[in-house]
């Protein structure tokens, strides 16, 4: 059966946003799995699973939830992996890397937001506009909200 994973940092982005999506894949005779730091029950998944996500970059469980992800893409072997929320998505793509190649996964990445953008601070585009560059290279599709 072919397998879709959704991620994000919090539950509630994915019960806000995406749960026509989700419900879309269902329909299309996919297996529909969540990823994210919660504990709510979504509609259409077919499997929650629970990943210690930070929203700040600088917390070592970033580290770990890469790891744990990491295992469970290797483990499950999706033909998609949809992911959102800005570090949930950094986590998603570097654990993804190895699959894209091994098992042809599509990663694709929904920005609801950039850091940086015209007039953001100049620490913004310092920070965040190279690892975004960086990370771009893992991903298949990246689909933006703004300009």
């Amino acid at each position: 059966m072919k397998k879709v994973l959704f991620t994000a940092t919090v539950d509630s982005h994915i019960l806000q946003f995406h749960l026509p999506f989700l419900k879309y894949f269902k329909e299309c005779g996919y297996e529909v799995h969540v990823a994210t730091n919660g504990k709510e029950t979504i509609p259409y998944c077919d499997k929650k699973i629970k990943i210690p996500f930070e929203r700040n970059p600088l917390k070592l469980n970033n580290l770990k939830a890469i790891h744990e992800l990491k295992k469970t893409i290797e483990q499950e072997k999706y033909e998609i992996i949809h992911t959102h929320t800005p570090m949930g998505s950094v986590v998603t793509r570097f654990a993804a890397k190895k699959a894209r190649k091994k098992d042809h996964t599509r990663v694709l990445y929904t920005a609801h937001g950039f850091h940086f953008f015209q007039g953001a601070p100049l620490k913004n585009w310092l920070i965040f506009y190279p690892v975004e560059k960086y990370l771009s290279k893992y991903t298949d599709t990246i689909i933006t909200n703004n300009q």
